[in-house]
C-alpha cells in the first residue's frame, strides 16, 4: 500500500484501513430520487441488520453529490450486484461518471425510485435511524418491498480495493 495513501492518518488510521482492505465486502448500488433526477453511488457496507423486522444497515460519506441526496431521500433501492453487474459498480463509483442513459436500463418504480434493470435483488427500503459517525453517517432502514429475489450469478465483492466474482468453487472443503 503506498504510504502517500495513508497520509494524515495515524498509526491506527494506518492498521484500520490495511484490516479493511483484506476484510471482503459485498458490493451493491443504492439509488435515490433528488429533486434533479436519479442519483446513485456504489456501497460495500451493506448488511443485514435484522429478518424479524427486516432491517438493513450501510454507511456513507453524505457531504456531497449523490450520497447527500441519498442521506435525504424518503426511501432508495439497493441493489446487490453479481459479478456480471462489474460495468454498474464501476459506473457508480466514480463521482460525476454517466448514469441513468440510454446505455444503462432503468426504470422509475411508481414510488419515485430509479431501479436498474437486469439486477436479480433489489430492496426497496425506508430510512429508521441516520447516525453521525465521524466524517459518515450510519444508516438503519426498514426493507419494505423485495423486487425479486432470486439469482443464478456469482455475487460481486470487493476486496483489496478490486472487484472480485465469488464462485461456488470457492467454498472451503468442510463448510456447510
Amino acid at each position: 500500500m503506498p504510504a502517500d495513501h495513508l497520509a494524515g492518518l495515524g498509526p491506527v488510521g494506518e492498521l484500520f484501513k490495511a484490516a479493511f482492505a483484506h476484510h471482503p465486502a459485498g458490493v451493491a448500488v443504492i439509488t435515490a430520487r433528488g429533486p434533479e433526477g436519479p442519483v446513485g453511488l456504489t456501497a460495500s457496507s451493506v448488511s443485514s441488520v435484522s429478518v424479524d423486522p427486516p432491517i438493513l444497515g450501510f454507511s456513507l460519506q453524505a457531504r456531497r453529490g449523490s450520497a447527500a441526496v441519498v442521506a435525504e431521500a424518503p426511501s432508495f433501492l439497493v441493489h446487490l450486484l453479481d459479478a456480471e453487474d462489474l460495468a454498474l459498480a464501476q459506473s457508480f463509483a466514480v463521482s460525476g461518471a454517466p448514469r441513468f442513459g440510454a446505455e444503462m436500463p432503468w426504470e422509475e418504480l411508481p414510488t419515485g425510485e430509479p431501479r436498474l434493470l437486469g439486477v436479480g435483488r433489489v430492496l426497496r427500503a425506508v430510512p429508521l435511524a441516520r447516525i453521525k459517525a465521524g466524517p459518515a453517517l450510519v444508516f438503519n432502514a426498514a426493507v419494505v418491498d423485495v423486487l425479486g429475489a432470486e439469482s443464478s450469478g456469482s455475487p460481486l465483492v470487493y476486496h483489496r480495493r478490486r472487484f472480485h466474482g465469488l464462485s461456488e468453487d470457492s467454498a472451503l472443503p468442510g463448510s456447510p
